[in-house]
């Protein structure tokens, strides 16, 4: 008796605990307040290139203003437990966490990156010891926000296509295509990582990456024909994931022939297979800038959403403005917007921009169509 009596108080300790746990998630918004600040200072007039909201956005230093807001999870300490897991879970899907975190009891908090906006999660919030673990809260709560952008230890400008407005009111869907730096930079003439272990785990098992072009130059990778040891066969997130590379010259200037051809080809092909995207140059800024800005446009981007996007860049580079409004040599992105209105056909701009890829870069009505169809919805 006496065995099943502690028994049963000990169930209704637990009970009461798991009770008390008083979760509070704050989730206002993943956007921080400097992107949430210009997306709402930002629906430009697109007849009129001759202004820019932007320049008073650009941070002073790098790394600050394009990362997301957390959603944060907050929980009564409790003494019997040594630590808390955290599970969240797609609601639209169900088919398994899309994060797990384990932190110290003591710490009171969790925060959680990445997450979707538009899209509602739940969780569950279990106490661990030594030996067991016991449920002590679950629930629900939305995802407010207009754009993803994604926090990757040390890898900069990273976002998803999703979240982008079509010229018929649709949006272009989250989870499939990425943009983003490099996973690595030179150093002392040698390649090095940029990307940290966690940032490994972001990008394989939050994003799910299966392919990484690389639109760097083969001097940028110190490729050389004489030392083939040098050259890069594989993708810093694993050798599973898919890696190429492909060149795009002259920081991408649209006048330029005959260099998007291949990586759209190739970015459509692994959508297709089920692959999800990460594309980067060096910054992320102007080849994928441009890459990314003609991908967009393809898929039906309405001119406003492709303009702010390709400043958007400028939250991540402190002190220096990707702007869609003024000169920046090969990829200027205002003369490229005049050059495709004024010598392609079209009811649109995005029939401009398509009927330009078509010609110019031998891009295909089929990858149009096919990259509509997975990325529109």
């Amino acid at each position: 008796m006496d065995r099943i009596r502690i028994i049963s108080v000990l169930s209704a300790l637990l009970l009461s605990v798991a009770a008390s746990a008083q979760c509070v998630v704050d989730v206002s918004t993943v956007e921080n307040d400097v992107l949430a600040q210009y997306l709402d200072d930002s629906e430009y007039d697109t007849a009129d290139y001759s202004y820019t909201n932007m320049s008073k956005y650009v941070p002073e230093r790098s790394g600050i203003c394009d990362k997301p807001r957390p959603v944060v999870f907050r929980w009564d300490n409790s003494p019997l437990w040594k630590e808390v897991r955290l599970e969240i879970y797609d609601m639209s899907s169900m088919n398994g966490p899309v994060a797990l975190y384990t932190v110290p009891t003591s710490t009171g908090a969790c925060y959680v990156y990445n997450l979707i906006p538009g899209r509602s999660y739940g969780y569950l919030l279990l106490g661990k010891n030594f030996s067991s673990s016991f449920p002590l809260e679950e629930g629900a709560f939305f995802v407010k926000g207009r754009r993803r952008m994604i926090r990757a230890p040390y890898v900069t400008n990273i976002r998803d296509f999703g979240g982008l407005r079509t010229e018929d009111g649709r949006m272009l869907r989250y989870g499939r295509l990425y943009r983003g730096a490099a996973l690595d930079h030179i150093r002392g003439g040698e390649r090095s990582p940029i990307i940290t272990p966690d940032g490994i785990e972001v990008f394989r098992n939050m994003l799910h990456i299966g392919a990484e072009i690389d639109l760097r130059s083969r001097k940028e990778l110190l490729l050389t024909d004489d030392n083939p040891d040098n050259d890069m066969n594989n993708s810093m997130l694993g050798p599973d994931v898919e890696y190429y590379h492909l060149n795009i010259p002259d920081f991408g200037g649209v006048k330029s022939s005959h260099i998007y051809g291949k990586p759209i080809a190739q970015i459509v092909d692994c959508l297709r297979r089920g692959k999800n995207v990460y594309l980067h140059c060096a910054a992320g800024a102007d080849r994928a800038g441009m890459l990314s800005f003609l991908l967009a446009a393809m898929a039906g981007v309405s001119e406003n959403d492709l303009a702010r996007d390709y400043e958007i860049t400028s939250l991540a580079h402190g002190g220096s403005a990707r702007h869609a409004r003024n000169a920046l040599g090969a990829y200027n992105y205002a003369p490229a917007v005049d050059y495709l209105k004024t010598n392609f056909q079209g009811r649109t701009f995005a029939e401009k921009v398509q009927n330009y890829l078509m010609l110019k870069h031998d891009v295909t009505r089929e990858q149009i169509e096919t990259l509509q169809r997975i990325l529109v919805e």
